[in-house]
């Protein structure tokens, strides 16, 4: 009878840490469909038990990996408004930068964290928080805009639904490939996805009138 012998590395508190980075690493391979709390354990070398100390079932482990999207989606949010203090404008730009990045560079975690409504949100505070958080950070950029001057003076609300819809859009045409014309070079993406987020802030500028 083999024993297992648990990874030592794990003895100090970081287990729950251990087991979501080897998660999202698996997230990115293998997908939702092939995540389970065994694999996990085989991958991180721990008890098939052990991962049910920090998780619950593979629900609340999506909803923890999909809390850590969220976390980062607001700290890139966050960094852009500390880069640009005074500039909504090209705060608003790198925030999309941030935004598009994440989605393209985490593509498994961006679907889990938008492809379905809020998985787990009822059980889940954490992911609860880390979604409204996220959402907060755009609505306060939107907010600053308004007050200088940048953004036209609406309904916060809706500013920031609007803004969020099209750079999420454009996150998942760059995801799948789709951003891009046929012949054209995937350095274009990049060029293309920044003139359209130009265009969306061109769009939400006060009118004339209201300058």
């Amino acid at each position: 009878m083999t024993t297992h012998v648990s990874n030592p590395a794990y003895h100090h508190g970081n287990l729950r840490q251990a087991l979501l980075d080897a998660a999202e690493k698996l997230l990115e391979s293998v997908g939702i469909g092939g995540l389970t709390l065994r694999g996990l354990a085989r991958e991180t070398g721990v008890s098939h038990a052990a991962p049910y100390r920090h998780f619950a079932d593979k629900t609340d482990l999506l909803a923890a990996l999909a809390a850590r999207g969220f976390a980062r989606l607001a700290a890139a949010l966050t960094a852009a408004a500390a880069a640009h203090p005074l500039d909504s404008c090209q705060e608003f730009l790198a925030s999309c930068r941030g935004y598009i990045t994440l989605g393209r560079e985490h593509p498994a975690m961006y679907r889990l964290m938008f492809g379905q409504p809020q998985p787990g949100v009822g059980g889940q505070p954490e992911l609860a928080a880390a979604g409204q958080a996220a959402y907060d950070a755009l609505a306060a950029a939107m907010q600053r805009g308004i007050a200088n001057g940048f953004f036209r003076n609406m309904p916060v609300q809706a500013l920031a639904m609007a803004v969020w819809a099209m750079v999420h859009g454009l996150t998942e045409l760059a995801i799948t490939g789709h951003l891009l014309a046929c012949g054209e070079a995937e350095g274009e993406e990049t060029r293309i996805s920044e003139s359209a987020c130009a265009l969306l802030l061109s769009g939400i500028a006060p009118f004339r009138s209201e300058a």
